[in-house]
């Protein structure tokens, strides 16, 4: 057995053990009472710091610093003359016929003397032969729209914005 002249409530715990040693290596007596030391490196604090700043710096960069999405994807381009293309007659399969008339939105810039032959022929493909039932109703006329639209922006490229219909007759 060891004789130590620490008290017993000291020998009990590892703890109470070090601190003892410790308190007697500064030149104190083993039953006097010292408070833990707690030092936090200084590296560890900087550490600490750059991190939290890094943080920071990174939400405000997603967050107010981020440019807004509202005005994401290319700008529209601004309207310029309305072209009214003339009158079409055409047949429409089972002796059925349709008459329609439409206007042609372009882009500032394009010239209102615009040259609509070509649009009137790809007019001409796109609703000859169809039957009535293919042009009935809203959806099936903005379907054929968005499809003669297709094809008139390939033929006059970054010239047409949209085109409406001013008379859409079938008999």
């Amino acid at each position: 057995m060891t004789i130590t002249d620490d008290p017993p409530a000291r020998i009990a715990t590892s703890v109470g053990r070090s601190e003892a040693t410790a308190n007697k290596a500064r030149g104190g007596t083993g039953s006097q009472a010292v408070a833990p030391v707690k030092k936090k490196s200084k590296k560890v604090k900087i550490i600490a710091l750059v991190g939290c700043l890094l943080l920071l710096g990174a939400v405000a960069k997603f967050t107010l610093l981020a440019p807004s999405t509202s005005g994401a994807g290319p700008a529209k381009p601004s309207p310029g003359p309305v072209i009214a293309m003339d009158e079409l007659t055409l047949n429409l399969n089972g002796g059925h016929f349709l008459r329609l008339k439409m206007s042609l939105a372009t882009v500032k810039g394009t010239s209102a003397e615009l040259d609509v032959t070509e649009g009137v022929q790809a007019v001409i493909d796109e609703y000859s032969n169809r039957s009535v039932t293919s042009l009935t109703g809203k959806a099936a006329r903005d379907k054929a729209k968005g499809e003669l639209l297709a094809n008139l922006q390939k033929i006059y490229p970054k010239k047409l914005l949209d085109l409406t219909y001013t008379e859409f007759v079938m008999q």
